[in-house]
């Protein structure tokens, strides 16, 4: 890593020699701003926390640590009342190319991450808009990064203005964490250049030509699109109840707001189990196949805009985090192993949750 003044980069220093020097990484303004190169060249930025307004300056530090780009980063006592405004103006960015911005912290105590991902549910303010950004991700050197928003800059110089105000305690601790700054991050992916409305959800055909046979409660049908065997089962086969709590109310609806006699009214709960046997049997050999939860949600909701953790319990090993939303959400929180909902023909809602091979 080197520093550099500013000015030195349009100086007369070969690309030859300023690409490798990117490569590695360059300091500049004293320090306070950390510059590498992305894969095609692009320049990535990041912005030092000691250019942050703290306003909570009982529970902030300063600290020297190691594997840090700079020479002190701010360690923030109570992740619970963070009060970090971030008011920056970035000077060598990329123009019209998509960057991400990223907190980039870590937690002040070493801890196991079982997975990439790290459900956080970071509270943040941006103009006037309350937002939240539910994951970080892990990198290789012990940071993690938690996406604020995407933008394109047209031009080198963007001011970029949040509001950090909290940490969930009941998934992160009440530990204290170490702030190292502002990342702005190309990304590389073109597929992510769709913007995707967290109103609006994709319509899918209803994928059957017809309901072979009905087989107590189960549908049975034959996909129009690979002539494959399908199987639906009603809510009351698949939803574990637990004879000391309450977690359904069961309903009767219409034709065609549902094909069964009956349907569950999901209460507040923290946690639903899905529980059944699928008769291999009767769906197609050798195929892969994915198990959607089919739903409508109310009009009178207007929560369950968070992921919902999946884990099968059949499986404990397994640690990789898998998760779906009710409703569709921001890009910042799109990840890879993240499912989001698609409205179908018929009106209803469906999401993957599980997805299995059937021999």
């Amino acid at each position: 890593m080197q520093t550099l003044k500013s000015t030195d980069i349009y100086s007369n220093i070969s690309k030859r020699d300023l690409d490798h020097m990117f490569s590695k990484g360059i300091l500049l303004q004293d320090g306070k701003v950390f510059l590498s190169q992305g894969s095609n060249g692009e320049i990535n930025e990041t912005v030092s926390a000691t250019k942050f307004s703290y306003g909570n300056h009982s529970v902030q530090k300063w600290r020297s640590i190691k594997k840090s780009r700079f020479k002190k980063v701010v360690k923030m006592m109570d992740t619970s009342n963070l009060k970090i405004q971030i008011k920056i103006k970035t000077q060598f960015l990329t123009p019209n190319v998509i960057y991400g911005a990223h907190l980039v912290f870590k937690f002040c105590e070493p801890r196991k991450l079982s997975s990439k991902l790290m459900y956080v549910n970071l509270k943040y303010q941006m103009g006037s808009e309350t937002l939240h950004a539910y994951f970080a991700t892990c990198r290789g050197d012990e940071w993690m990064m938690i996406e604020l928003c995407r933008f394109i800059p047209h031009k080198k110089d963007v001011n970029f203005e949040a509001l950090l105000e909290s940490l969930s305690q009941y998934y992160c601790g009440s530990g204290a964490i170490y702030v190292e700054g502002i990342h702005f991050q190309v990304i590389d992916d073109a597929t992510l250049k769709v913007k995707i409305n967290s109103d609006s959800v994709q319509l899918v055909p209803v994928d059957y030509d017809e309901i072979t046979h009905l087989e107590d409660e189960k549908l049975f049908s034959v996909s129009k699109a690979n002539e494959k065997k399908c199987h639906m089962l009603p809510a009351k086969m698949v939803l574990y109840e637990s004879p000391d709590v309450k977690c359904y109310n069961w309903k009767s609806l219409a034709e065609p707001e549902s094909r069964f006699v009956e349907v569950a009214e999901l209460l507040s709960r923290q946690v639903f189990r899905i529980k059944c046997k699928i008769e291999t049997q009767k769906l197609s050999t050798d195929t892969n196949y994915a198990c959607h939860l089919v739903f409508k949600l109310s009009q009178k909701c207007h929560g369950l805009k968070c992921p919902v953790k999946v884990r099968g319990v059949l499986h404990r090993k397994n640690k990789e985090l898998n998760f779906f939303y009710f409703r569709s959400p921001s890009l910042v929180n799109l990840h890879g192993n993240g499912r989001v909902p698609k409205l179908r023909e018929d009106g209803l809602m469906e999401v993957i949750v599980w997805e299995f091979n059937s021999g």
